[in-house]
């Protein structure tokens, strides 16, 4: 039987800079001997590996990690963006929410706002990290899913639309971080 293994990237680094650092994480499905015998290789690349169950079950847990990340990074984005049209410094407010209950992977290591953080793909005009394509892509899958499974998925479902719309205004190549300068713009028309 074949086995899937999935690879989620942490923080900027992608392919075999993560895999160097030993920065991935792996959700693996499939026979769980197979599992067992490749789990010591894929150790040396990734810090977290996960046996899901039978084969999907590494894409499934794939696809609601990224489409809970979209979401997260849309509300980082929004929070960050009404907070600077309040007066805020970006800065502050980064700082406050990463204290407070508004905490999240978005706001502490990934923050979408330019000038806030230094390594992240908004500090290098979002290039680098995961694109935005591949945002759209996952999103996608988790609503095919979310179909097949009839379960509803109201915030996948506009994650997944503003992700579209990012690609056909122009952001397919940039990190799926300027979701912020992409609500910026849109703003303004």
């Amino acid at each position: 039987m074949v086995s899937e293994v999935l690879i989620l990237h942490h923080q900027t680094l992608t392919g075999v800079g993560a895999a160097r650092a030993g920065n991935l994480t792996f959700m693996v499905g499939g026979v769980e001997q197979e599992f067992n015998a490749a789990k010591e290789l894929l150790t040396c690349m990734g810090s977290n590996v996960v046996y899901c169950g039978e084969v999907g079950t590494g894409q499934a847990a794939k696809i609601c990690n990224n489409m809970l990340l979209a979401i997260s990074m849309i509300g980082t984005a929004e929070a960050m963006n009404l907070g600077i049209r309040l007066g805020l410094d970006p800065k502050l407010l980064a700082k406050i929410l990463n204290m407070s209950s508004g905490r999240c992977w978005s706001s502490d290591t990934y923050n979408p706002v330019p000038g806030v953080m230094e390594g992240v793909p908004s500090a290098n005009n979002y290039q680098g990290g995961f694109g935005t394509t591949l945002m759209a892509k996952d999103l996608g899958l988790a609503q095919v899913s979310a179909t097949n499974t009839k379960t509803p998925v109201p915030l996948g479902s506009q994650a997944h639309q503003i992700y579209r719309m990012m690609c056909a205004k122009g952001y397919a190549l940039k990190d799926f971080s300027a979701v912020f300068q992409f609500l910026r713009e849109e703003e303004s028309l």
